[in-house]
């Protein structure tokens, strides 16, 4: 019989445990749901920090990007007018050396036709009885 006796012992002592596992085990759930609960709140904290932080690096990428367009249709009509006033100045550079050039060929010319005629005075010079 001591084995009936350790039995109806054992039996009472895990009936003893159930009941109180069953007492415990909503307070055990509801604590346990509350520190998954809090553990997700600080990583939904976390998170919302993070978002914050890039909505700010993102605000701020756009407002440089919308300066650096501004700089860069700025410096583009700048060239534009840059080459522009080049390409005239380089016609206009052009021109002027044409005319120097056919002031050259005239002075040439001009150089050409004295040296002929002093040539000719000359040559009339000697052949005239003195």
């Amino acid at each position: 019989m001591p084995n009936a006796s350790q039995k109806i012992a054992e039996n009472v002592l895990l009936l003893a445990v159930a009941r109180i596992s069953m007492a415990l085990a909503l307070p055990t759930i509801g604590l346990l749901f509350w520190l998954y609960s809090s553990w997700q709140t600080d990583q939904l904290q976390t998170i919302r920090e993070n978002v914050a932080s890039v909505q700010q690096s993102a605000n701020g990428a756009a407002t440089q990007a919308s300066k650096l367009s501004e700089r860069l249709t700025a410096v583009e009509t700048k060239q534009v007018q840059d080459a522009a006033s080049s390409e005239k100045f380089q016609s206009a550079t052009l021109t002027r050396l044409d005319r120097v050039q056919d002031s050259i060929v005239g002075l040439s010319n001009a150089v050409a036709a004295l040296t002929a005629t002093l040539q000719a005075i000359e040559q009339e010079r000697r052949t005239r009885p003195n």
